[in-house]
């Protein structure tokens, strides 16, 4: 069966933004840059520092990025991480640690159906929280 694993793009931020999402949930980090790799020669000098490849991996929890991309970065919202956590003191853990820096949308509030809020972390992406 196919996995689906979200890809992110930072465009020169990326190892700081990975080393903060391995501080909060832990797991394994490789990272690859532009100029340790294979394809170095094909490349201008000044993308040999950028991250051409990162991969966190860590019980269920799995982000790759990039600070290379195709295109130019436009964040939007239409996008969103979603956590769905064990219960209360996971997803206050969790919200808590991704807010610093970022702005907070819909704060965790308990809902019908469980806990629930959203932010924009200090890199500009976007999470959905929920806990039964």
């Amino acid at each position: 069966m196919a996995q689906l694993i979200p890809y992110l793009n930072f465009y020169g931020r990326c190892t700081e933004a990975m080393d903060f999402y391995k501080e909060i949930f832990g797991g394994e980090l490789s990272l690859q840059r532009a100029g340790d790799s294979p394809a170095k020669d094909q490349m201008p000098q000044h993308l040999h520092n950028q991250v051409m490849h990162s991969h966190l991996k860590g019980g269920t929890i799995e982000i790759m990025a990039s600070d290379m991309a195709p295109t130019q970065p436009a964040e939007g919202n239409t996008v969103y991480l979603a956590l769905i956590c064990s219960g209360e003191e996971e997803v206050r853990k969790l919200f808590d640690k991704l807010s610093e820096g970022g702005k907070v949308e819909q704060p965790l509030t308990q809902a019908f159906f469980g806990w629930f809020g959203s932010l924009e972390d200090q890199f500009g992406k976007h999470w959905m929280f929920q806990a039964s």
